[in-house]
């Protein structure tokens, strides 16, 4: 197998304990391209690519969205939102 970490890289501890389990492990860092996202954010318009949001959270309560995420049940994006 092979544990991709993206975009922080892989912690010793999970290097280890991928390891010990006979999985090799690799970091992932992407670079932003604008020619990219601009076909990216196209196909999100016209509707070729849909974004699947389990729950919407007021900034006040990214304690809440934060905790939410780490239950491991969340089956869509978790958002945060500004009234700016």
């Amino acid at each position: 197998g092979l544990v991709i970490s993206v975009p922080s890289g892989v912690s010793q501890n999970l290097a280890d304990a991928a390891a010990r389990a006979g999985v090799r492990t690799s970091p992932l860092l992407v670079e932003p391209d604008a020619t990219a996202l601009t076909a990216i954010a196209g196909l999100v318009d016209s509707g070729a690519v849909r974004v699947e949001v389990e729950r919407t959270f007021p900034l006040e309560e990214a304690a809440e969205a934060h905790r939410q995420g780490e239950t491991n049940r969340t089956r869509g994006k978790l958002v945060l939102t500004t009234t700016d």
